[in-house]
């Protein structure tokens, strides 16, 4: 788990791997490519958020280090009802198939823990660093995990393809506003069901 001195680290991966949503209408094609395959966060935040993030007990953000001092990856995972609750309201219209996927995300009886970010320093990238990360978690958290893929604007296919590598199953879809663009997203969720 990450402390309040790994704020810092943190931060330096979610801008090494950031696209600016006001950004995505003039990303180049050869970015949006670059961009797809290797996968972005879309969420700027200062430091001061991810130190919020570690004080708050409801939060979990867990980090790898390189050789023990450098944060080199981290994931951030909501278990606040309000969160949760946040995360429900996003959507102006769920596209949902089964009703087992239905009542998780729509039934305020539900709980899930939504992994908001994962991300990996882009050097330390495919070397299961990610992995690593989400298996402490799964660990210990008892419910589900929701994430949330961007579809559009630019698809996050590296991210989905880690998803699905990593036991998240394409569960439903969403499409609504976010800052002011129209977004689509995909939905996985990991079951994460104990042994």
């Amino acid at each position: 788990m990450a402390n309040i001195k790994d704020a810092g680290g943190i931060h330096n991966i979610l801008m090494k791997n950031l696209v600016e949503i006001e950004d995505f209408d003039s990303i180049s094609k050869e970015e949006r490519g670059n961009l797809e395959e290797n996968g972005f966060l879309r969420k700027k935040v200062d430091v001061e958020y991810y130190k919020h993030l570690i004080e708050d007990p409801t939060v979990d953000v867990y980090i790898a280090k390189y050789k023990s001092r450098n944060v080199i990856g981290f994931a951030t995972f909501h278990k606040d009802e309000t969160d949760v609750k946040s995360v429900r309201d996003t959507s102006i219209s769920l596209h949902i198939e089964d009703d087992l996927t239905k009542q998780l995300l729509t039934s305020k009886n539900k709980k899930f823990a939504y992994l908001d970010q994962i991300s990996i320093i882009p050097k330390f990238q495919r070397m299961k660093i990610g992995t690593a990360i989400l298996n402490k978690a799964l660990e210990e958290l008892e419910d589900p995990i929701v994430s949330f893929i961007v579809k559009v604007p630019i698809t996050n296919k590296a991210s989905a393809y880690w998803h699905e590598q990593n036991g998240f199953t394409l569960a439903a879809t969403c499409d609504g506003a976010y800052k002011g663009k129209i977004f689509e997203w995909w939905i996985y969720i990991h079951w994460n069901r104990k042994n």
